[in-house]
């Protein structure tokens, strides 16, 4: 059973090793959780390639060698090779680092969710790896039950909720406001959802 954890990643060092597609779009959910990220692959895809020479990303252009992890604390394999995954698997292992090698769980400490995102609210969906297809089409799902509106509820309760923890209630006040207030916003959104 695996333990579900969202990462703050913000300016933190992460590598990815591999160039192609898949490793693209690793970067891409790496960038935007406003990590810090360095490509290691001798050879990029285009997209890549843009977001090296836009500055957005680093790029290392060779194969991945033993000691590549020095500096980093967060890494991802995306190469064809089990043999790469293997030995990044093993080097990140040893420095208690988390690796996830791309459709090989067997390599990997975690695993990336298909998320669903609307404003501050991110609905994850995980099979641990052994059914992406699914989790990505239980995404798609999920997506299209978040409508347009959903941010300016979600703000609604932010700010409810904060009024209340701010309040000089106990514990057990606040409890019973929080419940009191922030029910009928999310039964809202709820009955929003169902018709969409």
């Amino acid at each position: 059973m695996l333990y579900p954890i969202f990462l703050k990643l913000d300016s933190t060092p992460c590598l990815v090793v591999g160039g192609g597609t898949v490793a693209a779009r690793k970067v891409k959910g790496l960038l935007t959780a406003s990590a810090v990220v360095t490509v290691l692959a001798p050879k990029v895809c285009r997209e890549l390639r843009f977001l090296t020479d836009s500055g957005r990303i680093s790029w290392i252009c060779r194969g991945f060698a033993q000691g590549d992890l020095e500096g980093y604390r967060l890494v991802i394999t995306a190469t064809d090779s089990a043999q790469v995954n293997r030995m990044v698997y093993e080097e990140a292992t040893d420095r208690g680092m988390p690796v996830n090698s791309v459709d090989d769980p067997k390599h990997s400490s975690f695993f990336v969710p298909a998320v669903a995102r609307r404003g501050t609210l991110a609905i994850a969906v995980s099979t641990s790896g052994t059914a992406p297809y699914l989790a990505r089409r239980l995404r798609e799902y999920l997506e299209s039950k978040l409508y347009s509106g959903l941010e300016a509820d979600l703000e609604r309760i932010r700010a409810a909720r904060a009024r209340i923890v701010a309040e000089d209630a106990g514990a057990e006040g606040k409890r019973q406001c929080m419940e009191r207030e922030l029910e009928p916003l999310v039964k809202k959104i709820l009955r929003r959802m169902d018709s969409t």
